[in-house]
This record gives structure tokens, C-alpha cells and sequence, in this order.
């Protein structure tokens, strides 16, 4: 030990370095050195050295104890002995003194352990008994409750994904490819598919259903977010349900979107007991037969693609001789327009030119097709209709209105089968109906899909769809296993037109 509380014990070695001249012994005052206390009385008077040179000159190889601080000089004493041995009793009293231990509270003991990642078996035992359930292989209602609420959380980051995934032409399948895009774009389909407590995969008697809600766990999956993916068991199940999808033959996506719509609604259908008191008379005014007419079949016919898709069109006929009106309704899932006769009917209405100055097909307006649709024919010459009330063939007026929109409205923009007629059709993003349908709620509808066709006819070609994406709502472009992002007004209408997907906003 060479520090002490008061006095500065320095062995002789390091004093010799410091001033050699200065050093003597008090009991013979040699200079030299001391050999009758051997250096224990040695002290060093309080006159500093004069040697400049060593007092500047930097110290090497010596301990940093002795370079840390000036030694304290040790005065003089006539009681050295006395001095000396109360330094040794204090030195024996400080091993004999004990540390005392941290009073740190267990609880932030433990804390401090763990934010060094230290932590005591004996508390990790403890701390996972609290987390664990008691019982783990049969589930309380809470534990169940939340594992529901967990899937609708994984449904809801479902919804979050952009769907960029192509898919596969696995031999003219270019139109089953546009089709299933389409669909699955729409909202309200694709979530009832992807919620596991509304659809059940498992149930053998949905082929059809089980197979597209495949697709759709492929094409929405969390970890597959790019790249294709090869649809060949929905098209094997499909050729096995429907024969005219069998084989690698070329076939038209809007006869493949009726029977799917048509297929699931058999196979989800929950339906309600009958109403056997409702009655259809003439003698019921229009809005009774409606009401009766929705009431009948809308709870007997219950299932997401009715929820979705289906509407209510309304045919009437006059007679020409009694004038009596009859009224008929019926559901439709998706309206046709032919756009060869729309325009031929403008040209007769209202002289609108049949060809361009360029030899060209006019341009047709989306909402030129709605008044077309809702013209009044005259049924006359063999096509007259009997009348009840006149008990005989007779003129008739016929037409047909639009009486309810879906939530979801499939527009077929037909150019004929043999041949395709060339013509661009003028659609807006937002759609209003107000003045076209009989029940005014919805009548706003919002573009979300345009299926197009590039061919001599739409047996043949290739289909391409166009779809905007729920979540940045920006539109991509799914050529099979292509899918890029595209400007819409520039590229859906390059091709030509011919399935247009609307929503109600």
C-alpha cells in the first residue's frame, strides 16, 4: 500500500527520481542515504529542486499512480513512531470494514436484470406460468372469440394487399384468366370467399366454389405478393361441371361469368321458407306486384351473388285495342347491349350517320346503349301478342325499364358472334342512372373492371382485363402472367370494350 488517508508512505526508488539532492535522514542528516533506520525516518524538506531540466522533462515508465497527481509531501514530526503506527491501525480497521449490499426493491431488481438481457431461471419459470393458459387443448369462449377476432384481422390485411398476381394461360385460357380477375376484384365476392366464418371450403358440394375460393387464397395470399400462378384444378373442375369449357377450345368470358354467377348462387344458397300468401293478380297496381315480387324471391333466393349481382327489370305491354297494361318482373344478373343495333336504331330515330367519313363505325355512348335497352317496340304482324281481355291476337307496345340497379352491375358490350363490330365505345368512371331505373337507390356507380377483347371475334382473339385496385386505387393491366400498371383513358380502351364492371357508390 502506498496511499494513505493522511500521509503518503513513497518508497525510496521513486523519491531518488524525483530529487536525489534533496533526500536525508533526520536522525544523521546524511545525504546519502540512511543505514541506521534504513530509510524509514527519511523526509523530504520543503524547498523544491532547482533543476529546470527536471522539473519539464517529461516522466517515462513510471507507474500512473505516482504520474496522476503531485505526491503530498510528508511533514516533519518529532512523534514519527506514533504517526506510523496509527496509519497500521487504520489499515487493519479498513479490511475488517464490510460493504454494505444494495437495498434495491425486488421488483426493480429484476427489471434492472432484464434490460441487461440477465434473467434468473427460477423468474422465467414464473413469468410463463402466468402466460400460459391452463388449460391449452380445450379453448374457452374468450380464447375462441379471440382467435376469431385474429382471422378477421388476417382478413382485414387481405384487403390492404395489392393483387398482382398473374395468371397462367395453361392452353386458351386467356378468357377464364380476364374473367377471374375481374371477380376477383370485386369486393364484396372476394371478402365473403376469404372470411372463414361466412364461406366453409370443406363442404364436398361446392366444387365450383371450393375451387375459385383456391384461386382467390392464391391470388390474395400474405406471402405470395408477385409472380403467376397456374390455375389448372379450377379448369379441370370447370370442364367437369360445364362441357363447353373442356378441352383447350377457345370460349367467350361473358358465358363463363354466367355460369359461375349461376353456379354459386346454387351452391350458397341459404334460402328462407316460402311465402304461399302472397298472390300475383292484374288487378294489383305495379308497386304491390313489385313488392310482392321481391318479397317472394328474394327469400327464397339468398346468397352473396344475389346480394351482389342481381337486379330487377320490369316488361310491360299494352294492348293496342283495349289498352289494358300488363306487367311482368324478373331478375337479371348482368345486361347485354347490342351495339351494331344501337346505333342502327339512332340512325333511324334520330339520323345519326352509320359510318364515319373514314368508312368507320361510329362511336357509341354508354348511355345511348340505356335508352336503347328502354325503347318501345311495337309487336304487330306475327308478332302479336293475345290479349286476355280482348280474347284474340293483337298490336301490342312492349318495352322494358330497369326497375332496381345491383350493388355490383355486369354491362356486356356485344359486336356479334360471327363477327366482331368495330366501334369505340365512350364509358364514364362515374356512372348515374337516376333517369334510367324506376327505384332511384342505388343509381351512382363507380368503374372498377373493363374485360377487353383484341380478335376477329369473341370466340377467338385475346382477352385482356383492367382492374382498379381497392387499396392505392390506381388501375393495372392482367394479360395472363403480366400484370403492370397502366394509364386507363390510354390503354383499356386501345382494344376494344366488351365487359364493363360497375359498382354502387
Amino acid at each position: 500500500m502506498f496511499l494513505n488517508s493522511k500521509y503518503t508512505i513513497i518508497p525510496f526508488f521513486t523519491l531518488f527520481i524525483f530529487n536525489f539532492k534533496t533526500i536525508q535522514c533526520d536522525c544523521c542528516k546524511d545525504n546519502r542515504g540512511c543505514n541506521c533506520c534504513k530509510g524509514d525516518k527519511a523526509s523530504i524538506p520543503n524547498n523544491e529542486t532547482n533543476n529546470d531540466s527536471l522539473k519539464n522533462k517529461p516522466l517515462k515508465n513510471i507507474n500512473p499512480i505516482f504520474t496522476s497527481k503531485k505526491p503530498n509531501t510528508i511533514q516533519t514530526d518529532t512523534n514519527i513512531g506514533e504517526k506510523l503506527n496509527e496509519i497500521n491501525e487504520k489499515k487493519s480497521i479498513k479490511k475488517n470494514i464490510e460493504i454494505p449490499k444494495e437495498n434495491i426493491n425486488t421488483k426493480e431488481k429484476y427489471k434492472k436484470i432484464d434490460s441487461k438481457g440477465i434473467i434468473d431461471k427460477k423468474e422465467n419459470q414464473i413469468f410463463k406460468k402466468k402466460v400460459e393458459p391452463k388449460n391449452p387443448e380445450k379453448l374457452t369462449k374468450e380464447e375462441k372469440q379471440k382467435k376469431l377476432e385474429e382471422e378477421q384481422k388476417k382478413l382485414e390485411e387481405f384487403k390492404k394487399l395489392p393483387n398482382l398476381v398473374g395468371l397462367q394461360n395453361i392452353g386458351a385460357t386467356c378468357y377464364m384468366n380476364a374473367t377471374l380477375q375481374a371477380l376477383s376484384n370485386t369486393n364484396s365476392l372476394t371478402e365473403y370467399f376469404l372470411n372463414p366464418s361466412k364461406f366453409n371450403p370443406n363442404n364436398p358440394n361446392k366444387k365450383m366454389s371450393n375451387e375459385y375460393y383456391k384461386v382467390l387464397r392464391n391470388l390474395w395470399s400474405e406471402t405470395k405478393k408477385d409472380g403467376d400462378y397456374a390455375p389448372y384444378d379450377f379448369k379441370q373442375v370447370l370442364g367437369k361441371e360445364n362441357g363447353l369449357f373442356d378441352g383447350v377450345q377457345a370460349n367467350d368470358s361473358k358465358d363463363l361469368i354466367n355460369f359461375l354467377l349461376e353456379r354459386f348462387h346454387q351452391e350458397l344458397n341459404n334460402p328462407k321458407p316460402k311465402n304461399n300468401n302472397i298472390v300475383y293478380a292484374n288487378q294489383m297496381d305495379e308497386m304491390q306486384t313489385l313488392n310482392a315480387f321481391f318479397s317472394d324471391y328474394f327469400n327464397s333466393n339468398q346468397s352473396i351473388i344475389t346480394d351482389c349481382f342481381y337486379g330487377v327489370l320490369e316488361t310491360k305491354s299494352q294492348c293496342a285495342g283495349c289498352k289494358c297494361i300488363k306487367f311482368n318482373f324478373q331478375i337479371y344478373s348482368f345486361l347485354e347491349f347490342p351495339l351494331q343495333q344501337v346505333n342502327q336504331y339512332f340512325f333511324n330515330k334520330m339520323g345519326k350517320p352509320l359510318f364515319t367519313k373514314d368508312g368507320k363505325n361510329p362511336d357509341v355512348d354508354l348511355y345511348e346503349c340505356f335508352e336503347y335497352y328502354q325503347k318501345t317496340d311495337v309487336m304487330n304482324g306475327q308478332n302479336q301478342m293475345f290479349c286476355n281481355i280482348c280474347n284474340g291476337n293483337r298490336d301490342n307496345y312492349y318495352g322494358t325499364t330497369i326497375c332496381s340497379l345491383p350493388n355490383y352491375l355486369i354491362i356486356n358490350l356485344n359486336r356479334g358472334k360471327g363477327a366482331v363490330y368495330e366501334c369505340k365505345v365512350n364509358f364514364p368512371e362515374e356512372l348515374n342512372l337516376y333517369n334510367y331505373i324506376t327505384l332511384k337507390t342505388p343509381h351512382k356507380l363507380q368503374l372498377y373492371a373493363v374485360i377487353s377483347h383484341i380478335g376477329p371475334s369473341s370466340m377467338g382473339g385475346h382477352f385482356i382485363a383492367y382492374c382498379r385496385h381497392r387499396q392505392n386505387n390506381k388501375w393495372y393491366k392482367y394479360n395472363d402472367s403480366f400484370v403492370n400498371e397502366c394509364t386507363k383513358a390510354q390503354e383499356y380502351n386501345d382494344g376494344m370494350p366488351y365487359i364493363l364492371f360497375y359498382k354502387a357508390v
